[in-house]
């Protein structure tokens, strides 16, 4: 069947009934409209014009009788039905009248969803106090429950994660921390806070493997850079694997002479080493 104008205006009218039912009012107005817009812009004559007239009726039938509709009237003091009819050569009234509600729903819809957003925000909020007001009170099971519960809600949003590890580890937790942090670095492999905190986390706890894992993350996503080479030099020599805290440590004061702390690592690994 060829695309005409008529059957667009049915198509369109067929998808604000559907968004109707749905309760997917916005939606539905917005399909509607560009129905009437179709309406207006097209030539549509005899047989074909009373059709999409009769759709158009009935659409707006079930518009006046939807209950979200009457809230949408009733919250501004209107009652009288119906809200919005269709006379027949008023297409250009019927749609100022639907996008004029259609306007009015997209901005109270706009102020729902920031008042919903600061509701959230207040919530997440609280609830890291709250965890927070536990771990001061060394009440570690209920601050880690509630904040468990935190990056479980809030855990998709930027920070969320870190931010709990962080807390975490100065309640000097270090497991759990390192467990939230591995999260963070999970979603973002680049968030050097959360790095430097699960490695922080991990060197407290003596957990080398982990740790180690952790170092390896940042060289990937930030490079080899001297510091952080000889961070891990240092942390291979409290591990007692002195070659890789030999190999580590020369990479280190390669790239920057400046690192004496590089050389006695050196000095210090290289005796054990090549003492034979």
């Amino acid at each position: 069947m060829f695309d005409t104008p008529a059957k667009r205006v049915r198509e369109d009218v067929a998808r604000a009934k559907r968004a109707l039912a749905k309760g997917e009012v916005v939606s539905s107005v917005e399909h509607f409209s560009n129905a009437v817009r179709e309406m207006m812009g097209s030539q549509i004559f005899g047989r074909e014009k009373f059709e999409v007239e009769v759709h158009a009726q009935e659409y707006l039938k079930d518009f006046n009788r939807h209950p979200d509709i009457k809230k949408f009237f009733a919250d501004k003091n209107i009652h009288v039905t119906p809200y919005v009819k269709f006379t027949r050569g008023e297409e250009r009234a019927l749609l100022e009248a639907i996008e004029k509600i259609l306007g009015e729903m997209n901005e109270g819809k706009q102020q729902a969803d920031q008042a919903a957003e600061v509701k959230k925000e207040r919530r997440k909020e609280e609830l890291l106090e709250k965890g927070q007001y536990y771990l001061d009170k060394k009440e570690f099971p209920k601050g880690k429950s509630i904040l468990r519960g935190v990056a479980e809600e809030f855990g998709h949003e930027d920070g969320v994660r870190t931010d709990i590890g962080r807390r975490l580890l100065k309640a000097g937790l270090y497991f759990e921390a390192g467990e939230v942090l591995e999260e963070a670095i999970g979603q973002n492999s680049r968030d050097s806070h959360a790095l430097a905190f699960a490695v922080q986390a991990y060197k407290n706890a003596r957990e080398y493997p982990k740790m180690e894992k952790m170092y390896k993350i940042a060289l990937k996503s930030f490079g080899s850079h001297p510091k952080t080479l000889l961070h891990m030099a240092e942390m291979y020599l409290d591990w007692r694997k002195y070659d890789e805290a030999y190999d580590f440590a020369k990479q280190a004061f390669d790239g920057d002479t400046s690192l004496t702390e590089a050389q006695e690592i050196i000095d210090t690994c290289g005796k054990r080493i090549f003492k034979h």
